[in-house]
Parts: structure tokens; sequence; C-alpha cells
């Protein structure tokens, strides 16, 4: 892919970002004030304006609240605990950028691209990243409650310990994206697809994967209780040691999907496909909805306990 510095040097005269100056020829500060006015003029069709094309900066500590940098092209821009809240920064380009614990809350990112951006510990409460592509980020210990992903991709994102309750992932797509430790409770997944995905020691209560697809994803030692699957495909998906008291399988497809020392009392499998489902040493008692056709078509052993709390395996004439 092209550097922006290449294509920025292509463009005709007249239309070069506000890259042109360097920490040589003046103070970061100015570069930055001078781009984000020259920006602002660019937004508003104004002939003088310029759109912002920074790279190499250091602005610790920067202060632009409600900044309007949409279209903007930021590349390895340092701005750690930057006050950005409620910036506008829909279709930009944030490479390679530091903004940890920064202040985005209320922001918009809509159509964003963020490529190795760090953001541990940044504040995204109620941010707006519908449509965003983030590959290779660092959001550990984010706080993002309430934030929309909506319709976003997601490559190799590190959610770990971040606070996500309430979020969206409305038909977004997650490929081998890390969830360790974190607050995901009533996190909504809707029609999202979810590739080689990692769950680990999540709080997740009342989460929400209703007709998504998480294939090949693992939860481990997670609080799942009331969490909602209806209708979701989780071929191959490994559910370890988890809480999934009063969780809801309904119309799921659980081929392959393993819950291994899971915990699933209350559980509803109204017309769940349990072909191929491995229940072994998974907790069933007092599961809804699960028939006997159903656990013969899944994998269960000594080790099970049925729904009607007797240990396994499910056999014809049982119960």
């Amino acid at each position: 892919m092209e550097s922006p510095s290449r294509a920025a040097s292509r463009l005709p005269e007249g239309n070069q970002g506000a890259r042109t100056q360097t920490a040589g020829e003046a103070g970061s500060l100015d570069i930055w004030r001078e781009a984000l006015r020259l920006h602002a003029l660019w937004l508003d069709k104004v002939a003088e304006g310029r759109p912002c094309c920074i790279e190499d900066l250091e602005l610790p500590g920067l202060r632009a609240a409600q900044a309007r940098l949409a279209g903007a092209r930021l590349t390895r821009v340092n701005a750690p605990a930057a006050d950005l809240h409620g910036a506008s920064l829909d279709n930009a380009a944030v490479e390679q950028c530091d903004l940890s614990l920064g202040n985005l809350s209320g922001a918009g990112l809509n159509g964003a691209s963020l490529i190795e951006a760090r953001l541990s510990d940044a504040c995204l409460a109620s941010a707006a990243l519908c449509g965003a592509v983030a590959e290779d980020c660092t959001l550990e210990q984010a706080k993002a409650p309430a934030s929309r992903w909506m319709e976003a991709t997601l490559a190799r994102v590190d959610f770990s310990r971040a606070l996500l309750p309430g979020a969206a992932f409305h038909q977004a797509s997650l490929l081998e994206c890390l969830f360790a430790e974190a607050d995901l409770a009533g996190a909504l997944f809707y029609r999202a697809q979810l590739r080689f995905c990692r769950f680990l020691s999540c709080r997740g209560e009342s989460v929400r994967f209703n007709s998504a697809r998480l294939h090949h994803c693992a939860f481990s030692a997670c609080r799942l209780e009331n969490a909602r699957f209806s209708s979701a495909d989780v071929a191959g998906t490994r559910f370890e040691q988890c809480l999934l008291a009063g969780a809801d399988f309904s119309g799921a497809s659980l081929r392959g999907a393993q819950f291994a020392g899971s915990r699933l009392e209350g559980a509803r499998f109204r017309e769940a496909s349990c072909a191929g489902a491995d229940f072994r040493s998974a907790d069933l008692r007092g599961a809804r909805e699960l028939s006997l056709h159903q656990l013969l078509q899944a994998r269960t052993d000594p080790t099970t306990i049925l729904p009607w709390g007797a240990p396994g395996p499910a056999m014809r004439g049982t119960r």
C-alpha cells in the first residue's frame, strides 16, 4: 500500500495537506493549529483550505475538544492523554498513532480507518465507530460503554480489560479479536460475524449474539448468564468453564460446539440443532426445551449432568 506521504506528494499544487511544515520549522502545536485551521476551511469548501495530512508529530496532552477532523489523515501522531471529546473524525485515517489515555467520549469515527492505533486506557464512551475499519489496534482497558461499532470491520483488535457494557456491534465483522477480562454486560452483537475471536474471563451477562455467526471462537471462564444466542451459528466454538445459566440457544446451530465444564442450568434449546454438539462435562440441569432426541444427536458421557438431574450419557429409554 502506498504511504500517505507519497500519496500526498502527488497531489496537485494547491491541494497539498498541511503536512508541508515540519517540527524543525515550527513548534508541534503551531503545526497542529494551522493544519486544523486549513482543514476547517477545506471542509467549508473555502478555496484557501487544505486537507489535514500530518505525519510524525508529538502532541502530548493535546486539547482539541470538538475538533473538526473529518477526512483527515494522521500518521504516527503521538498524542497521549489528548482531549478529543466530541471531535469529528468521520472517514479519517489514523495510522500508527498513540492516543492512549485520551478522551474521545462522544467522538465521531464513523467510516474511519484505524491501523495500528494505540487507544489503551482511552475513553470512548458513546463514541460512534459505525462502518469503521480497525486493524492491529490496542484498546486495552479502554472505557467504551455504549460505544457504537455497527457494521465495523475489526481485525486483531485487543479489547483486554476493556469496559464495553451496552456497546453495539450490530452486523460487525470481527477477526481474531481478543476480549480478555472485558466487561461485555448487555453488549449487542446482532447478526455480527466473529471468527477465531477469544473471550477469556469476560463478564457478559445478558450479552446478545442473536443471529450472529461465531465460527471457531473460544469462550473460557466467562460469565454469560442470560446471554442470547437465539438463531446464532456457533459452529466449532468452545464454551469452557462458562456460566451460561438462563442462556437462550433457541434455533441455534450448535454443530461442533463444545461446552466442557460449563453450567447451563435453565438454558433454552427450543429447535436448536444439536448434531455434533459436545456436552461432555456440561451441567444441563433444568435446561428447557432440550429433548432426548436432541441429546442423542449430541455427545454426552457419564460426566454430563442431564436436564432431569441424572448423570449421562443420554440413551434411549432414559427419563
